[in-house]
């Protein structure tokens, strides 16, 4: 989504190839040809006069740098500020490293970005109990096994859809990283408020709207569709006005899933929302604790 964003926010026109991730039932990102442009079958991929570009992080840079169209800018005009941006670009990107299993709390705090996928886990979750079929989970997931070498998506898949939220207690590492994750937001959000307390907003570096900006913009959205703002309420006041600052601007908006994604995906908060109620697993990760076998 930060691609789109920054793409529709400079005004440049693309060819958008909608690829289905394994997350969402296909494995269209693991095919031969789609490895041919990116060997690791990660989304999404930019390609500019043949030349592909891979991380999201490192896409948005490539824009800045080479694509946008004159009197356009996201970076701030200031050279220290800059900097600033770059270090805030890599705060707001997933990186894995071996601490996401060894030391998942650290690995979380390491930048907010890392926090996307456990966050996630319960909309994924909700997704599988809502969207997914048997026929799906055999056609789709299980017929894969002999042609993937990662199996954590497709374990994952099978447990949560047999198991729904109970399978946070049968993979215990993923439970340990989804009851680790509501901390973790509540520190990268303290960070927030203070560096928008500091610039003086709406955005990070006040009037300039920036990569720094656009960076967070996927982090959000998905607290959005997982519902961890209503966790938030009453908290970090700025962040909230920035947020819905962001989200009346042009780039957001055009960033935005279609018609059919975003009832799927509303649907699913609307039943984390009754998980939270009365499912003991999901109020544990809600609320930042161990999930107790």
């Amino acid at each position: 989504q930060k691609v789109r964003t920054c793409l529709a926010e400079a005004g440049i026109t693309f060819k958008a190839i909608h690829k289905v991730l394994p997350s969402s039932g296909s494995f269209e990102t693991k095919t031969a040809e789609y490895l041919r442009i990116n060997p690791a079958g990660t989304v999404p991929t930019l390609v500019h006069k043949g030349h592909p570009v891979y991380e999201s992080h490192e896409q948005i840079k490539y824009i800045e740098k080479n694509l946008l169209p004159e009197g356009i800018s996201l970076s701030p005009k200031d050279p220290e500020q800059f900097g600033e941006m770059l270090k805030l670009v890599d705060d707001s990107s997933m990186i894995l490293s071996s601490e996401a299993f060894s030391d998942p709390p650290s690995f979380l705090r390491r930048r907010f970005g890392n926090c996307l996928g456990p966050m996630t886990f319960p909309l994924f979750c909700a997704n599988i109990t809502l969207h997914m079929t048997l026929s799906t989970v055999i056609t789709e997931y299980v017929t894969m096994i002999p042609f993937v070498s990662d199996m954590k998506m497709i374990v994952m898949t099978v447990v949560f859809f047999f198991f729904g939220p109970q399978g946070f207690r049968k993979l215990t590492m993923l439970g340990k990283a989804a009851s680790s994750v509501h901390k973790a937001i509540e520190y990268h959000m303290e960070k927030l408020e203070t560096l928008l307390k500091k610039n003086d907003g709406p955005y990070i570096f006040g009037d300039e709207y920036t990569l720094a900006d656009i960076g967070y913009v996927p982090i959000f959205q998905r607290m959005e569709y997982a519902r961890w703002w209503p966790v938030l309420k009453g908290r970090f006041p700025l962040v909230h006005k920035y947020w819905k600052a962001i989200q009346s601007r042009p780039g957001y908006i055009a960033s935005k899933p279609d018609q059919e994604m975003e009832r799927k995906l509303l649907a699913c908060g609307r039943l984390i929302d009754d998980w939270k109620k009365d499912n003991p697993i999901i109020k544990s990760i809600y609320a930042g604790k161990s999930i107790e076998n």
